[in-house]
């Protein structure tokens, strides 16, 4: 039998010491409560439980068919599977991990050891139609956006720090506001890393081009 996380949204005050504590990168602080957003990255070792102060995750024993359960405020706990009960066939996604968002991801998760990195504008994905197979296939993924996103460079310079990073590659929009070269440059400068970078620039039709 494998065990599976339930997390109780009532105790959980969003305090995020058990996404610090999870190595895997399997859970995430959404909407103020600790969320599974990994089930398929969870190794159930549960380093996860001694760092919740509130007592709020739990694990449970799962026959091979059950997935882990989420425990919503006011609602009856639903699994996953029924979450995604739509997506029953496999896409032609090339993402390896989850999550991507930078400020979310643990900046020494396996995924970055010996990786080459790509940090994509938010936008970037709606703008490139096949940025799976040309941006995503192959790589560790990252996003952000400049304009509203906060201690993005710091973030990044924590992943550059502490991971052998191979190549990093810099999708940006044409728009003025995002700044993600000058971000990346940033990082790569206080980090002390010599990464080879590439920055790619998409437009609102989805060409993309080398800029840098």
């Amino acid at each position: 039998m494998e065990k599976g996380i339930v997390i109780d949204e009532f105790k959980c005050d969003g305090c995020g010491l058990c996404v610090e504590a999870c190595h895997e990168g399997a859970l995430a602080v959404i909407g103020g409560k600790a969320k599974l957003i990994g089930e398929d990255i969870c190794d159930g070792l549960g380093d996860c439980l001694p760092a919740c102060p509130k007592g709020a995750i739990s694990f449970i024993e799962l026959c091979g068919c059950e997935a882990p359960r989420i425990i919503m405020p006011g609602a009856p706990p639903r699994s996953l599977t029924q979450i995604n009960h739509s997506q029953t066939e496999p896409g032609s996604s090339e993402l390896r991990q989850w999550p991507v968002k930078l400020r979310l991801v643990y900046s020494a998760s396996p995924i970055f050891k010996g990786a080459d990195l790509l940090l994509a504008a938010d936008c970037s994905a709606f703008a490139c139609s096949k940025i799976h197979e040309d941006l995503i296939k192959g790589r560790a993924v990252t996003i952000c956006c400049p304009k509203f996103d906060t201690g993005l460079a710091e973030k990044l310079v924590e992943v550059l720090s502490n991971n052998s990073i191979g190549t990093l590659t810099v999708a940006r929009m044409t728009v003025p506001c995002c700044t993600l070269d000058r971000i990346a440059r940033d990082a790569l400068a206080r980090s002390g890393k010599d990464i080879p970078l590439t920055v790619l620039t998409i437009d609102q039709r989805g060409c993309v081009r080398e800029t840098g």
